[in-house]
């Protein structure tokens, strides 16, 4: 989206009084990973979301309120804005759904509207969704099952290995070493390999499945594998026909190997608005308009803590949950700052891309602008300066924002070094662990 584009855009939105809303990233070795906890954490009870008949579906595209109209401080997100710009935070985008509406959809240049991006391990969330989805058509049927039977493969002389399971796999607790050679990761090694899964399979156990969380891209690559086996098309392939296509999602792509297995740990790539739509499903209980397109219990147990990561944050099946708040906040959690955040609290979704930095930051300066369930008084002042702000920031412009904010209270953080190429990025990333802090303090937790 260039100047012109962006300043039209965000000038109509003022004439409107519909500008929008906004609502560490701490990478750590498999090898160092926490033992899983007797204590997990209950799913989320039902999302405090508007009654069946006012629920906005935005299949063919998001609606956009004024923050104030659905209860935020545009004051606060503006100043937000104006600190990630004058701490150098490499965010690329940052949007914000409440009450089934935009209220902040900001680009940071040189990243742009209607491009799509790669959502690194959110990518593992999606691949846990299409299991539950598998299970509602009968293809899959017992998430206790032992995989190797699933993948047609011959039971392992290991006794350990012969109990793996898909919840196993899915809550990062297969029990398989993911440790890479020397200076290469577990990703890179199996990425030269002619089939990823058997590869991972044939990594030794280092512990009893069920017992030692270990995040591992390896232990996606095999469900994505099951998912292959037993629908006959890739989970690409199931998700453009069960999950995108009635969410009326259209631009993705997602790497698939020579064995037509997408890859279940990264690579999809998704527009931010999409992302959006998808913690939209998550926080509408699986559903979407009429129709169960995640089945409800599948996603309960997804959404319930299997794993003790750390204290306030528990892993479900592909998802980072955050038993502080009730209902639970729960998100889908990609290196490098990508993240679809659901607050079923407050009937909202947050949804970061980035190249690089820490979400937890950016959370923590935008948790304070929801200030009731309802609307507060129209602020067309802080509407004004937001709009101003996002078109600014969106283009080449966005420079001048250093002179006229207040930096005073901003944190000095240097400008990132330029990105490696998304591929090495990927790769060097997806073997590490995108654990985020507990969130921070939420209106009416």
């Amino acid at each position: 989206m260039d100047l012109g584009t962006g300043g039209k855009r965000h000038l109509a939105r003022i004439g409107t009084a519909a500008a929008t809303f906004v609502a560490t990233l701490f990478l750590f070795s498999c090898a160092h990973t926490p033992a899983v906890s007797d204590t997990v954490t209950n799913a989320p009870a039902a999302a405090a979301v508007p009654a069946e008949a006012t629920i906005i579906w935005p299949t063919a595209g998001w609606s956009t309120s004024t923050p104030e109209a659905q209860g935020i401080d545009s004051a606060v997100l503006a100043d937000a804005l104006q600190q990630i710009h004058a701490r150098h935070i490499p965010i690329h985008s940052l949007l914000i759904e409440r009450h089934g509406k935009i209220v902040l959809d900001t680009y940071f240049y040189p990243f742009a509207d209607n491009r799509t991006h790669n959502v690194y391990s959110v990518t593992k969330s999606v691949t846990s969704m299409l299991v539950g989805i598998a299970m509602a058509e009968h293809r899959l049927n017992d998430l206790n099952a032992p995989v190797y039977p699933l993948l047609a493969m011959a039971s392992s002389d290991d006794p350990r290995k012969a109990r793996i399971t898909l919840a196993n796999l899915l809550s990062m607790t297969s029990g398989l070493n993911c440790r890479g050679e020397g200076n290469s990761t577990l990703l890179q090694e199996m990425l030269h390999s002619r089939h990823l899964a058997a590869y991972m399979l044939g990594r030794p156990t280092d512990n009893d499945p069920g017992t030692v969380f270990d995040y591992c891209g390896g232990n996606s690559e095999v469900v994505s594998a099951v998912l292959t086996k037993t629908t006959g098309g890739s989970a690409l392939d199931l998700a453009k026909t069960e999950l995108f296509a009635p969410l009326g999602i259209t631009r993705v792509s997602w790497s698939t190997d020579t064995d037509r297995v997408s890859h279940g740990w990264g690579d999809l790539e998704l527009q931010p608005r999409d992302m959006a739509k998808l913690g939209y499903l998550w926080l509408h209980n699986g559903r979407w308009e009429d129709k169960q397109i995640i089945p409800a219990e599948y996603l309960t147990q997804a959404l319930t803590g299997h794993v003790n990561v750390q204290p306030g944050i528990n892993y479900g099946y592909g998802m980072w949950l955050y038993p502080g708040h009730t209902p639970v906040d729960f998100e889908a959690n990609g290196t490098g700052g990508q993240r679809i955040t659901v607050i079923p609290s407050l009937d909202m979704v947050e949804v970061m891309t980035g190249g690089g930095f820490d979400a937890n930051e950016v959370q923590n300066l935008i948790a304070p602008a929801p200030k009731s369930n309802s609307s507060i008084p129209p602020s067309p002042a802080g509407s004004a300066r937001l709009a101003s702000l996002e078109a600014e920031l969106a283009g080449a412009s966005a420079t001048r924002l250093t002179s006229e904010a207040d930096t005073s209270s901003a944190i000095p953080v240097p400008k990132p070094k330029p990105e490696p190429s998304l591929r090495a990025a990927t790769i060097a990333a997806e073997t590490a662990v995108p654990v985020p802090h507990p969130k921070p303090s939420r209106l009416g937790s």
